[in-house]
C-alpha cells in the first residue's frame, strides 16, 4: 500500500477547511442576499420566510382516529332487576315531600300554555284558541301533577287524590294525602286535574301513550268515550 492510500483517513489540512462554508454560515450568507436583494419594505418578513416548513412528501401521512369507548348501558330487563323503575306502594315518600315538585309543575305549564293566569284557559269550544291549548294539555309531562279520580268502572279508585309520581303508557302512579303509593289504570278513569284554581277534566284512555311518544302525537278532537 503506498503512502497516498495509508494517509486517506487523516483529516484536511486547515488551509482546506477554512475555505468550507458552514449550515450557519449558508444562512447568514442568505439573509445578506435577501437584504441586498430585495426592497426594504419585504425586510421585515424575511425571518418569518426562512422559518416556513414545506411537505414534501406526495401523500400526507393519515392519523388513526382513535374510537371513543362508549359506556354500556343497562338493558330494561336489567333496570328491572335492579329495582330502577320500582317505586314500592310502603316507601318513605310523602305527600307534603311533593308539594315543591307540584309547585314546579305548575310554573311548567303557565310556561307551556303561554299564560300568566289559570283563569285565561279557554273554556268554550269557539273560543280560535281552544284547538291549541287542548293539544298542549293532552302532550305536557304529568309527573307533579295534582289529580282525583271522579270516574272509573272500579269503584274502589274513585275519590282517590294525589300527586303524580310517575307516567307509564297504561299506568299513573301517584302518591296520595295518606302517603300510601298507588298504581291508577288510565284505561277505566275520568280525572280531574288542579291548576290552582281551575280544574280540567281528562279521560284516561286519551293519555295511554308513552310520554315520549305523545309529546309528538296529533291527537284528534271530537272523540266521546265511554267508560
Amino acid at each position: 500500500m503506498t503512502e497516498k492510500n495509508r494517509n486517506i483517513c487523516l483529516t484536511l489540512p486547515n488551509n482546506i477547511t477554512k475555505q468550507i462554508s458552514t449550515h450557519e454560515n449558508n444562512k447568514q450568507h442568505i439573509i445578506n442576499f435577501l437584504q441586498n436583494a430585495l426592497p426594504s419594505t419585504d425586510m421585515g418578513s424575511i425571518a418569518d420566510e426562512l422559518r416556513k416548513s414545506l411537505i414534501l412528501a406526495k401523500h400526507r401521512s393519515k392519523w388513526d382516529k382513535k374510537k371513543k369507548c362508549k359506556g354500556k348501558l343497562l338493558t330494561n330487563r336489567k333496570r328491572m332487576q335492579l329495582g330502577l323503575r320500582k317505586i314500592s306502594y310502603n316507601s318513605d315518600m310523602k305527600y307534603t315531600d311533593l308539594l315543591p315538585l307540584n309547585k314546579l309543575w305548575l310554573n311548567y305549564m303557565q310556561q307551556v300554555l303561554g299564560i300568566k293566569f289559570f283563569t285565561n284557559i279557554p273554556r268554550d269550544p269557539i273560543d280560535p284558541n281552544w284547538e291549541n291549548i287542548n293539544q298542549q294539555l293532552v302532550k305536557v309531562d304529568f309527573h307533579g301533577a295534582e289529580i282525583s279520580i271522579v270516574g272509573s268502572k272500579c269503584p274502589s279508585l274513585i275519590g282517590l287524590k294525589g300527586i303524580i309520581i310517575q307516567d307509564t303508557k297504561n299506568t299513573f302512579k301517584i302518591c296520595g294525602t295518606d302517603n300510601i303509593i298507588r298504581t291508577i289504570p288510565k284505561d277505566v278513569i275520568i280525572m280531574n286535574i288542579y291548576l290552582k284554581e281551575v280544574k280540567l277534566e281528562f279521560f284516561g284512555k286519551d293519555l295511554s301513550i308513552r310520554p315520549t311518544e305523545r309529546t309528538i302525537k296529533k291527537f284528534k278532537c271530537g272523540r266521546i268515550y265511554e267508560l
